[in-house]
């Protein structure tokens, strides 16, 4: 498991299904992230954004949550990239 993933799964603790991530937890997050970790983010983004595309037009509870995640992704790395 990547850095990130743990981070992720660290903040994750006690939240259920339905529960997201603090917007705090995800400045410490942010604040825990080097190059390594920047890269990681970058590449999920791309990931999901690839992802979308194969998403059928009739699905859009699946890419309510891609865009979802995309722009958390997005903010994280925005985050991040300004404490580096």
């Amino acid at each position: 498991m990547s850095k990130l993933s743990a981070m992720i799964a660290q903040a994750s603790v006690g939240l259920s299904v339905q529960q997201r991530i603090s917007d705090e937890k995800w400045a410490a997050i942010a604040r825990q992230c080097g190059y390594e970790e920047i890269a990681e983010i970058r590449d999920r983004i791309d990931a999901l954004k690839a992802e979308l595309a194969t998403v059928e037009d009739w699905d859009g509870d699946t890419q309510d949550e891609i865009h979802r995640a995309i722009a958390q992704f997005t903010r994280l790395l925005e985050l991040a990239s300004n404490g580096v």
